[in-house]
């Protein structure tokens, strides 16, 4: 089994990926931390240093190289729905979960957060709220299914995603 965490900055795809692997006895992989800890530096020194068209070229070759594990989570970075190969690889997974939530509920989940090179030196909601509307179709059309974080705890869309696979 694979599942796949897709959503917004702030959706809550790093916890609950950790609850989810914590109940299902899977390992979680967390996109944006393997890709720290493979190139040996924080992804806002990578977008200081490379930009973020190269970082999205490492994201999207990181992740297609995460396409043949199996007894996976795999919480994905926001972006990766900008990549064309990536919904590709995306369309043919079972088990794509879209955390959805609120740009209200993004900018509280990130503010004063300076591990997110998008947001950082700038009008933090304005980008919140172009980067929703401009990955909200792309995250919806890979989905296999959408939680909205808003309305839910995290322990509630762990049981919803829970009762999901054993469909």
């Amino acid at each position: 089994m694979k599942i796949f965490l897709i959503g917004p900055m702030g959706s809550g795809k790093s916890k609950i990926g950790k609850l989810l692997a914590e109940r299902l006895n899977l390992t979680l992989i967390d996109t944006d931390k393997d890709i720290e800890t493979k190139y040996e530096k924080k992804i806002v020194e990578i977008f200081e240093s490379e930009g973020e068209k190269e970082f999205r070229k490492k994201e999207s070759q990181f992740f297609a190289s995460l396409t043949n594990l199996t007894d996976t989570i795999i919480s994905t970075g926001g972006g990766i729905v900008e990549s064309r190969s990536n919904i590709e690889l995306l369309k043919k997974e079972k088990l794509v979960i879209f955390l959805n939530a609120s740009v209200q509920k993004q900018h509280e989940s990130t503010k004063g957060s300076k591990k997110r090179p998008l947001l950082n030196n700038t009008d933090s909601r304005k980008v919140l709220e172009h980067l929703y509307s401009k990955r909200l179709d792309l995250y919806q059309m890979v989905a296999k299914l959408e939680l909205n974080g808003d309305n839910l705890s995290n322990e509630e869309m762990v049981e919803e995603i829970i009762s999901f696979i054993n469909v």
